[in-house]
């Protein structure tokens, strides 16, 4: 396509190689070098494509990174990511401001004022991506399980559930070290970060709100050994299944749109292992949308309605929930893990009737067993070697290698 659309430039500035010894020497260097100036305008948008490092500007949402210098966490508000550096404005800097949190650093402005300061700034700072901090720290989540129609149809669960997830987010340049035994799976996922504590569907009316991407991995080994298969929507194995270090990588920045709503149905979700598309969706097509995820978390504050480490949890603590934790809103479909179909049900009722498994176990653990046994040996869960890649429209994209 792309030699194509240079063929047309040419023709249009009418460099025909084989006439073009006919045409004056100062016409032909000018309408070279103007195709030259097409050509390398073709090129830039290429790679431009080819990254995806595509930005908002600054007036329509506000992407913060976070930076460590001289031991002092910075917040950049970033105008250029070209896949290897962020290029922007340091506000910490222009406000004196170092909090850990990026929502803190602006604290007390309103968005114009933040639009304003990054536009005065004369100074622009790169920052590595091997440099950069996760973009929100923290280590208690909320998250929301089967928030996908299509989703839901793979697993075989109909309804949306909350469960807590707890373990400290990771970096943009992610190392995932493999504990044999795991059955490693990937989980592209908007995340959502309120500034300060959300005790209403209403104060979502009056808040900025802030959207990266993460990737909500999962040990599908745990979770089958874990779960309660009669009543999966109940959320037991899944905290211990999905908090485990290194399980929750977060994109570059942290983006604040000035009009939330309008963005998120912006948002295309992908992901890709070694190169190879696997996941594939778009935000607008949750099932539960934010209000509703708010509604839904907030009439059970202060219940113990989780398992963890065989405890029951509360989802958050408080009776709002928190400010600066990452609510992690589900994934599309493309996961590894799909449900039992119902020729390996049949086949395994079977097996559990003639050969006495009654006697050892109930039914339902014993189908989720040996459905283990036979997962195992899936060579689609992600092994060491793998490269993944996680990204969603505006947000930037994760990269993970995981290793030994």
């Amino acid at each position: 396509m792309i030699g194509l659309a240079l063929g047309g430039m040419l023709s249009l500035f009418e460099i025909d190689p084989a006439h073009s010894r006919f045409l004056p020497a100062s016409t032909l260097k000018s309408r070279r070098h103007l195709a030259e100036i097409v050509i390398d305008t073709v090129a830039e948008i290429s790679v431009f494509q080819k990254t995806g490092k595509i930005l908002k500007s600054p007036e329509d949402a506000l992407s913060l990174a976070r930076f460590d210098k001289g031991g002092q966490v910075h917040t950049l508000a970033v105008l250029e990511d070209d896949g290897e550096h962020v290029t922007g404005v340091d506000i910490s800097s222009e406000l004196k401001r170092y909090d850990p949190n990026s929502f803190n650093v602006i604290k007390d402005l309103e968005f114009n004022d933040v639009v304003r300061l990054i536009r005065a700034s004369t100074n622009k700072v790169a920052v590595k991506y091997e440099d950069l901090l996760p973009s929100v720290a923290g280590d208690t989540h909320l998250a929301i399980g089967i928030n996908y129609a299509d989703h839901g149809k793979e697993t075989n669960q109909v309804r949306p559930f909350m469960f807590p997830k707890y373990v400290n987010t990771d970096p943009v340049v992610h190392q995932l070290t493999y504990t044999k035994g795991w059955l490693l799976d990937h989980e592209v996922e908007l995340g959502v970060v309120f500034p300060k504590a959300v005790c209403s569907p209403a104060d979502l009316n009056q808040i900025m709100i802030g959207f990266l991407v993460v990737n909500d991995f999962t040990d599908r080994a745990t979770l089958m050994r874990k779960m309660d298969s009669q009543n999966v929507t109940g959320g037991k194995g899944f905290p211990d299944a999905k908090s485990k270090k290194g399980f929750l990588p977060t994109g570059p920045y942290l983006v604040i749109p000035r009009d939330w709503r309008a963005f998120v149905n912006q948002l295309e979700l992908k992901l890709s292992v070694n190169g190879q598309q696997r996941q594939h969706g778009s935000a607008k097509d949750m099932v539960w949308n934010i209000e509703k995820i708010v509604e839904q978390s907030l009439s059970v504050k202060g219940e113990k309605k989780s398992y963890y480490q065989d405890k029951m949890v509360n989802l958050f603590e408080g009776n709002c929930i928190p400010a600066n934790s990452i609510i992690i809103t589900g994934t599309p479909s493309g996961v590894v893990f799909n449900a039992p179909a119902k020729g390996f049900i049949i086949g395994t009722v079977t097996k559990y009737i003639f050969t006495g498994g009654f006697f050892r176990a109930k039914m339902h653990p014993y189908i989720l067993q040996q459905y283990l046994k036979r997962e195992l040996k899936n060579p689609r869960y992600l092994k060491p070697g793998d490269d993944v890649e996680t990204s969603i429209t505006f947000l930037g994209a994760i990269k993970t290698h995981v290793k030994e």
